[in-house]
């Protein structure tokens, strides 16, 4: 007996999982948007809390989230989903080398006109927001490499070499 439900018989559950991927995506979406909004893109100090914003609320639900939808394109063997999911994360890839870029610019910016009782405080939280954004950054650039990578692809890339069929052993199913 397989631990991991077959989703293809389950309807019910996969739109739980489907809703629970998107709440995980879209809920800290709307909360950044409505916490950075409105936007004042040419303040300096409104790009740092920003940056300090996606990198405390919406960087790890996102990625679960995506790894969820990933999974079960996997289990469904959706290549599409696979390759939606991958194309979203090779998004946030984009979006977290430039806010990086333009987070370290901003930072050193801010760093001479910051107050000698909050240094401490502001560096901190610029460690802290460019060390988890270059964790997502690799995490987000895997997740796409995941994505576009589909088993399903490779195994008909190995068919159209010659390759053999892997067969496994499956333990515990019918």
């Amino acid at each position: 007996m397989s631990v991991i439900p077959d989703l293809h018989d389950d309807p019910s559950l996969r739109r739980v999982l489907m809703t629970a991927a998107f709440l995980l995506i879209l809920v800290p979406a709307l909360q950044l948007g409505i916490e950075i909004w409105p936007l004042q893109l040419s303040n300096i100090q409104w790009r740092f809390r920003v940056a300090n914003a996606l990198s405390t609320g919406m960087l790890m639900p996102s990625f679960l989230g995506l790894t969820l939808l990933l999974t079960l394109g996997r289990r469904l063997e959706s290549v599409a989903l696979q390759r939606t999911v991958a194309a979203l994360a090779t998004l946030f890839v984009v979006g977290l080398g430039a806010s990086l870029i333009l987070f370290v610019l901003d930072a050193l910016q801010l760093k001479a006109i910051v107050s000698t009782q909050m240094e401490n405080a502001f560096r901190n939280t610029a460690m802290r927001v460019g060390s988890v954004s270059s964790v997502f950054f690799l995490a987000y650039g895997l997740l796409a490499w995941a994505g576009f990578r589909s088993p399903k692809a490779a195994a008909k890339k190995a068919d159209r070499k010659g390759g053999e069929e892997r067969v496994g052993l499956l333990i515990g199913q019918e």
